[in-house]
């Protein structure tokens, strides 16, 4: 039985879905999935779960993000990338490219960003894109989102029509790229659009890590507590304190701290250095721990 991550560097031209349906007939496995969509003209890194470490899902999309993008002012498109309609277009002698990489810097920290128009959020139950396929207006939702570093990476190309550069990002989750590229062009007062993007972080896995589709095998496979090493782990010794934990069994506060000599708010318990579950503060009973995420029953551990 496999569980745990492939590290996938995704190919251009697939869907995260083709990456999954490729995995599973690699290890002939059904429980596979993934951490987050890339487009398929979007390369980079793509964490295949797989097994009992599909409930990881939920923690590592918590993780932040980073990629290289090209940023190409000139004229914007209705999807924002390159693979839109080209609905505006401006005049690039009136960019001061000596300010090119202090509007790039003025990012970094939160911003106010507006949802794209081609997205999957929801409003009134249908999702943004199904709107804009009907030319239909709606209010876009504004979040604020965090540039937790970017600069720019390369030279600064010009020609006719368009100026080009690549930018580095390290944000938040639900920070879109492509409209920071808009966002970009607009405080240089030209239109803009991501005409290029790699993922180069996802869910603590940097691109040097990753192992390119054509090439994956079975021993890529990283073991679940090997992602989880941003989390307190604590081995579990006593039969007691096993069999309570591998049941799924609800602890308080005094229980939690006789087994880990601390009050967390979450932690990983394992057993011969496998793990066993993840255990967090209750949400609505203070002075409760419950089980967030388990990955081995007693039996498992018994065998």
């Amino acid at each position: 039985m496999y569980n745990g991550i492939f590290a996938v560097d995704k190919p251009v031209g697939m869907t995260s879905h083709d990456v999954v349906a490729r995995v599973r007939r690699l290890i002939n496995l059904k429980k596979v999935g993934h951490t987050g969509t890339l487009d398929p003209e979007v390369t980079g890194v793509l964490p295949i779960v797989v097994g009992s470490a599909t409930q990881l899902t939920e923690i590592m999309q918590e993780r932040d993000k980073g990629y290289r993008a090209t940023v190409t002012l000139g004229f914007s498109t209705d999807t924002e990338d390159q693979t839109g309609e080209v609905v505006e277009t401006s005049n690039i002698n009136q960019v001061d490219i000596s300010k090119i990489d202090e509007v790039i810097e003025s990012f970094l920290g939160d911003y106010d960003q507006q949802v794209p128009a081609y997205s999957s959020v929801r409003i009134n139950g249908k999702k943004l894109y199904e709107y804009a396929r009907k030319n239909i207006e709606v209010e876009r939702p504004i979040r604020t989102v965090e540039i937790k570093e970017i600069s720019r990476v390369g030279d600064i190309v010009e020609d006719e029509n368009t100026i080009s550069f690549d930018i580095d990002v390290i944000c938040s989750k639900g920070t879109y790229v492509r409209t920071l590229a808009v966002d970009i062009g607009r405080k240089l007062g030209v239109h803009a659009h991501m005409s290029k993007l790699r993922r180069t972080l996802s869910c603590g896995i940097f691109i040097e890590e990753t192992t390119p589709l054509v090439d994956l095998t079975p021993d890529d496979l990283i073991p679940i507590i090997n992602i989880l090493d941003d989390i307190k782990k604590v081995e579990l010794v006593h039969e007691n304190d096993i069999f309570r934990i591998a049941t799924g069994q609800k602890l308080t506060d005094i229980d939690m701290i006789k087994i880990i000599g601390s009050d967390l708010d979450r932690v990983l318990f394992t057993y011969e250095e496998k793990p066993v579950g993840i255990y967090r503060k209750h949400p609505t009973k203070p002075g409760w721990y419950k089980p967030f995420k388990m990955f081995l029953t007693r039996e498992d551990l018994m065998k």
